[in-house]
């Protein structure tokens, strides 16, 4: 099962946590329970399904131009020493 962290700001952690106890559940039951779900349903609607054959993914394709491994790794060698 995956796993995930979560940070909030004092205001909406009070504000889960006012829901979570009007509803007698606790915090994590309601993003798991309520929250994901409807924000799921809001999200899949909105983007159209797309078959490319690639089970719906698509190729990263990065527009900066390819750089030299050693050079890209250099400043933070150099942290290092």
């Amino acid at each position: 099962m995956a796993k995930f962290m979560l940070s909030l700001r004092d205001e909406s952690f009070e504000l889960l946590q006012t829901e979570a106890e009007d509803r007698g559940i606790s915090i994590q039951e309601l993003i798991r329970a309520v929250i994901i779900p409807d924000w799921v349903k809001l999200n899949t609607v909105a983007k159209p399904a797309f078959d490319n054959g690639n089970n719906g993914l698509r190729a990263y394709r990065s527009s900066a131009p390819p750089r030299d491994q050693e050079q890209m790794f250099q400043p933070a060698m150099s942290r290092i020493r």
